[in-house]
């Protein structure tokens, strides 16, 4: 295993700071049917009686939990549509700065990547797909969406590459090699970004259904550009996720080509506030369990990486 790549405050000066956040936010639907969906559990009349009054808490309790973390940029998963963004943004700190990037895709779920950023600290370059095809089961898993983000005043530009891996279903060595596809993909795409704009800093996150140490993130570690940032942990919390009496750490933060003083990494966190966390077992108080509606954020943690600026160039 490549060993944990882990980078220090530097005390320089620098241009400013950039915060991203992930999180994968448990099925974010509104409450219009989709045809072309399988969104009917999230419907008033669904199995999950998912109401007006269900969704608007949904809604306001992530934004609690972004308003208190206070981001640039926010990268999600499992979101249905700008619908329900433009909810999330409604309720946030400053809501006329943050911009919304999101493109429904054929995930038959109907949930995808997205991304939100605050215009006055970050500029938009471009943003684009990568499809992740399951040939041995036939459908489209979420694809990788890498944004491209130039920081004001500085014009550097880092690429974000936002990841929904698929999940264990079926048992994690059956669906081991959809996970490992997925990250051929992954690097092929950092690979090319690279050539294209090899002055772009990359930063690779998402939910990746699997643990450090798993085939999935080898293939990623054990590439010579790319390195794993190890995330701080709060007291009695010891993953993102928390199943059947289990830590696992699903979401992640990797990076490449941060080579030099200019841009660094100040730190890496979990957010687990007490107020997000399950009493009994200190896990992410989930909003569902199944059918039920608990009331509660996520059944994922989120995760922050603060970035220091320095450097000043136009490429």
């Amino acid at each position: 295993m490549k060993k944990i790549f882990f980078l220090l405050l530097v005390t320089l000066c620098f241009a400013g700071d950039l915060d991203l956040m992930f999180w994968n936010v448990e099925n974010l639907f509104d409450i219009s049917d989709d045809p072309k969906k399988r969104d009917g559990d999230f419907l008033p009349g669904g199995i999950k009686r998912y109401t007006y009054r269900s969704y608007c808490l949904k809604v306001q309790h992530l934004a609690d939990v972004v308003n208190f973390v206070n981001p640039h940029i926010l990268a999600m998963v499992e979101v249905e549509n700008r619908v329900a963004l433009e909810s999330l943004r409604n309720e946030l700190k400053q809501r006329e700065k943050w911009q919304i990037l999101i493109e429904e895709g054929p995930d038959i779920r109907g949930i995808d990547p997205a991304l939100m950023y605050r215009s006055d600290k970050v500029e938009y370059c471009n943003h684009c797909y990568y499809p992740v095809f399951i040939e041995q089961r036939g459908y489209h898993s979420r694809p990788i969406m890498r944004v491209d983000l130039a920081s004001q005043g500085s014009n550097d530009t880092v690429s974000i590459f936002i990841n929904h891996w698929s999940s264990r279903r079926g048992g994690k060595k059956v669906s081991d090699r959809y996970r490992n596809y997925a990250a051929s993909i992954l690097v092929k795409a950092i690979d090319q970004t690279l050539i294209n704009h090899p002055k772009y800093r990359i930063i690779m996150t998402g939910d990746f259904n699997d643990d450090l140490g798993d085939s999935c993130l080898n293939i990623l570690c054990e590439d010579p550009k790319i390195n794993y940032l190890k995330k701080e942990l709060p007291r009695n919390v010891h993953g993102t996720y928390y199943y059947n009496g289990n830590w696992i750490h699903f979401d992640h933060f990797l990076i490449a080509n941060f080579q030099g003083a200019d841009y660094w990494v100040k730190d890496v966190q979990i957010i687990a506030p007490y107020w997000i966390r399950d009493k009994n077992t200190n896990g992410p108080l989930r909003f569902y369990k199944g059918v039920k509606t608990l009331g509660g954020y996520s059944d994922h943690y989120p995760i922050l990486l603060k970035l220091g600026l320095k450097r000043k160039y136009v490429e």
